[in-house]
């Protein structure tokens, strides 16, 4: 309870003291002209002060001088991590100076990440260091690579009102909470001052915001995460769980981001230090969510994020690698759909470099993405496979089956993948043709791996049951991740709340093409709710997610009850009694009435002489 009331005070005193102070940041921003103004790659519409990094990293200072006054000095570093503490300090120092300078002079992009590989190196030259492998070097340099990565990260995310802040908030409170279940109490107090300083600035940042924190608030706040990941004390070098899968799925949001902003300009050609409005939160927005809902769902998948990370910290090393490795995949799943949105190139025109197309040529025609993203399924499928034969560690002799058959599953359903097609499909149009040939590819390669496993592997030959759950695993892995685009643009459609709603009168297949031209083309801002067909069997059940409420009688009732604005006519037969009463009906109730109409239009070519040339026609062919 002490402990909680602590934590209480601290957070209390920094978000206190960040009400305080951020009234004073935007009125000293104004008063010396550093304002954001509205430009084309920028989403705010009016000047926004700057200078909310003054505020956070006053109130953040305040917030350790407060828990050193509450539990003296029990935060105080041990000597093993006195040095880099200091090098957390110096290099959020740096950090938020240059990102001041660039606040009120503009820096050139090369310059900042010149200064944030310095503070990057201030860091690792006082012992933070990410204790990824055996080897110094290789150490030092995913220490900088992660520090310059998630600095920017929220560099990049500081761009629609309260997200940086609102993410950042969270992801340093469960850092604090991992901090404090290993026992780094310096680490905790420091990561939840953060908290409340972004907490408290928050209040002044969400939609519509009156100050923004600038580049010298979120580079303070990314090198702060930062150096807290790469100084934490007690990690077991190697473990890749604690030291690397628990921040990642901490700070997955901002580093999936810059993730997905890197790709796409590198695949457009594009600068990556130019801005735009290409960023996840540009994205969502593009998908018809509003400004706040954006920042809520971002919220969403930080807390998301930071609940993995804690139940990750429950679990043995193999378990944390499985669930780790699935939940960094669907985060990249949503971002690759993101990726797909078409959004404004403020940049201009640029000329592709041969990188460019050969990124392209891998990316799209020799689908190396997906040959990626299945290379990891596969092993997902293959390792959750013996875990779920055994309760509890694995007995040696099945770790060693694990190693040496890994590599030949991997290649066997890869290789038989690109032989059953499953590389031609597209995953928007994902369906039918697709289950039959994941579905094969995995059937087959579990026959030629059982039958190796008879002839070489004792283990696999003593436990069919092993390869029988792989096969399980790896159909469902496989063929989530094709449905994936499928089923967020289902979910996409069930969210949207701009257009018209629409009432489709017939739910055979003209009525179940209309609401997937409907779902699939946005842009008519045209939203399916509901069904009528005078087939009482169909009565109750839904297509694609609609549902069929009635028939003819209940026409009236659905119009009300669902608030109707247009009605399509999928009956094919536009001119029976019942479909002239629908139009009849709403014609009265001023309603518009389409028909659905989807069929090929032929256009016979003009003869030679045009003396003997008939008259144009075409041959329409309806569908049934």
């Amino acid at each position: 309870m002490t402990s909680l009331l602590g934590t209480g005070a601290i957070i209390g005193s920094s978000a206190l003291t960040s009400l305080v102070c951020t009234p004073l940041a935007r009125r000293l921003a104004f008063r010396i002209g550093t304002v954001a103004r509205p430009t084309s790659d920028r989403w705010h519409k009016r000047p926004t002060a700057l200078l909310g990094g003054l505020a956070i990293a006053a109130a953040t200072v305040d917030g350790l001088l407060t828990a050193t006054l509450i539990v003296g000095s029990g935060i105080s570093p041990e000597t093993s991590v006195a040095r880099p503490a200091l090098g957390i300090g110096l290099s959020a120092a740096v950090m938020l100076v240059v990102g001041l300078v660039d606040d009120i002079v503009r820096l050139r992009a090369q310059t900042k990440f010149l200064f944030q590989l310095l503070a990057g190196v201030v860091l690792v030259s006082l012992g933070a260091i990410l204790p990824l492998t055996p080897w110094y070097v290789a150490n030092v340099l995913a220490t900088l690579f992660f520090f310059v990565a998630l600095t920017n990260a929220f560099n990049l995310l500081d761009g629609l009102d309260g997200v940086a802040a609102g993410v950042g908030a969270i992801a340093s409170f469960f850092l604090g909470l991992t901090f404090a279940k290993q026992g780094a109490w310096g680490h905790a107090t420091l990561a939840w001052c953060l908290t409340g300083a972004t907490v408290g600035f928050l209040r002044y940042n969400f939609q519509p915001a009156s100050i923004f924190m600038g580049d010298a608030g979120s580079l303070f706040l990314g090198s702060v995460l930062a150096g807290l990941v790469v100084t934490l004390p007690n990690s077991a070098p190697g473990s890749l769980v604690s030291v690397l899968f628990v921040p990642l799925a901490i700070v997955a949001v901002p580093l999936v981001d810059t993730t997905l902003v890197t790709v796409t300009r590198i695949l457009a050609g594009r600068p990556i230090s130019h801005g735009g409005l290409d960023h996840s939160t540009y994205r969502l927005i593009a998908l018809g969510l509003h400004e706040k809902q954006v920042a809520y769902l971002l919220y969403g998948f930080a807390a998301a994020g930071g609940l993995v990370a804690m139940f990750l910290t429950r679990l043995d090393h193999g378990l944390g690698l499985l669930l780790g490795t699935a939940f960094l995949v669907a985060m990249s799943l949503f971002a690759a759909y993101l990726g797909r949105m078409r959004v404004a190139d403020t940049g201009g025109g640029h000329k592709a470099k041969p990188v460019t197309l050969l990124a392209r040529n891998l990316l799209y025609k020799r689908r190396l993405g997906e040959i990626l993203l299945d290379v990891v399924l596969v092993s997902l499928a293959y390792y959750g496979a013996y875990r779920l034969r055994f309760d509890q560690a694995l007995p040696p002799q099945y770790v060693e089956s694990f190693e040496s058959t890994v590599g030949l599953v991997i290649a066997a359903k890869i290789a038989l993948f690109g032989v059953f097609g499953v590389y031609r499909g597209a995953w928007k149009y994902a369906g039918i043709v697709d289950l039959y040939r994941i579905v094969g590819a995995v059937l087959v390669a579990g026959l030629a791996i059982m039958a190796y496993g008879q002839w070489r592997v004792a283990p696999l030959a003593e436990s069919h049951s092993i390869l029988y759950i792989d096969a399980l695993l790896c159909a469902a892995l496989v063929l989530t991740s094709r449905l994936s685009f499928r089923s967020l643009e289902m979910v996409r459609s069930l969210l949207r709340l701009k257009g018209h709603r629409v009432l489709i009168y017939g739910a055979g297949d003209q009525g179940e093409l209309s609401v997937r031209q409907l779902v699939n083309n946005p842009e008519l801002e045209l939203l399916p709710v509901c069904f009528l067909d005078d087939d009482a069997r169909k009565h109750g059940r839904d297509i694609h997610g609609v549902p069929i409420v009635g028939g003819f009688e209940s026409l009236a009732l659905a119009v009300d009850r669902y608030r109707i604005n247009k009605i399509v006519i999928c009956t094919g037969n536009s001119s029976d009694d019942t479909t002239s009463a629908v139009r009849a009906f709403a014609t009265g109730l001023g309603l518009d009435v389409a028909e659905g109409d989807f069929g090929l239009r032929w256009n016979r070519p003009r003869m030679t002489h045009q003396a003997d040339a008939p008259a144009p026609s075409t041959v329409v062919v309806r569908s049934a």
